[in-house]
């Protein structure tokens, strides 16, 4: 079993370790948190012990879960430089340059490190994904109610790396070109993102993030070769759709719709921090990439910057 500890504020704590003490391959020593006035509280219903600074933590275990505030840069690569296996959240602070340099720390010290990316561990998407086979074209609608916000665009682009990073994830070829511009429905900061992802193998992504709506809707369409592949990650729904065969074949629980057959995907119900932590532990085990690495996160922050360089060209257009 990988000996492990867990760093972050009280109630990262608590809420990862309900799901770390279920994985069998991880055998959680303690945890350290940042100015606890109660450090008793999760010694004694995980019974594990509390440790008083990270550097003693870091003494006893081989692998650490690093929640904010101690996801940050410098000090996952502090984790890193001591031969830590590492799972962190992605803060603000990481850009394609910064992660980048963590890449390059991670590959000299040869342990394993995976990125918080929760939508790549969403019960419908997860569903959903095997039948994602070759895209040709990948189409988003991220939006959010309206709300009263000075930093609209930090949170479209929070929005928007979720979805970046799963169309990455889909699509085996490298980026071509990125198009992006942004709308405001009154003046200041934008209301909405609209991008464009163009790769190498033809594939395209057009993706929106949006804050003004009168409701919460996140949705993933994937146009394949025969098929096409919805997704609703609000409502927990997917559904694989296909042109009727000649032969007219049906299926158990298939639905005709004019010319269409559409077949609801059966979604399983997962815990995301569960499944993210399973992975990582079993990256470590059997000596595999982790389902969310630096460099592929180096990737995504790549195509953010992109888009922040393009809503800043259009701007003064």
């Amino acid at each position: 079993m990988i000996k492990t500890g867990i760093i972050g504020d009280r109630s990262f704590c608590s809420e990862s370790l309900d799901k770390l003490v279920d994985i069998q391959e991880l055998r959680m020593i303690g945890y350290h948190q940042v100015k606890s006035d109660n450090t008793d509280y999760l010694s004694d219903k995980f019974n594990i012990r509390p440790y008083c600074s990270t550097n003693e933590l870091l003494g006893d275990v081989d692998a650490v879960i690093a929640m904010p505030p101690f996801s940050s840069p410098d000090n996952v690569s502090f984790f890193v430089r001591n031969s830590k296996h590492v799972f962190f959240e992605l803060s603000t602070d990481y850009s394609k340059s910064v992660a980048g340099k963590l890449s390059a720390i991670i590959d000299e010290a040869n342990v394993k490190v995976q990125v918080g990316f929760h939508h790549r561990f969403n019960n419908t998407f997860l569903a959903a994904k095997p039948f994602v086979v070759r895209p040709k074209f990948i189409q988003s609608g991220n939006y959010k109610k309206v709300v009263t916000c000075t930093e609209n665009t930090k949170m479209l682009l929070d929005m928007l790396i979720n979805d970046v990073d799963i169309v990455l994830s889909v699509v085996n070829s490298e980026v071509k070109n990125v198009v992006a511009n942004a709308a405001s429905v009154l003046p200041g900061t934008p209301d909405v993102i609209n991008v464009r992802i163009e790769f190498h193998n033809g594939c395209v992504a057009q993706l929106t993030a949006g804050l003004i709506a009168t409701e919460d809707t996140h949705q993933f369409g994937f146009y394949c070769d025969r098929d096409f592949i919805n997704i609703d990650l609000n409502r927990n729904k997917a559904w694989l759709i296909r042109k009727k065969s000649q032969e007219g074949e049906m299926r158990l629980f298939q639905e005709n719709i004019g010319d269409l057959c559409v077949e609801e995907i059966s979604v399983k119900p997962n815990n995301y921090l569960f499944d993210e932590f399973n992975s990582f532990a079993k990256s470590i085990v059997y000596d595999r990439h982790p389902e969310v690495s630096v460099e592929s996160t180096v990737k995504t922050l790549s195509v953010i910057q992109m888009i922040k360089d393009r809503i800043k060209l259009s701007a003064e257009l």
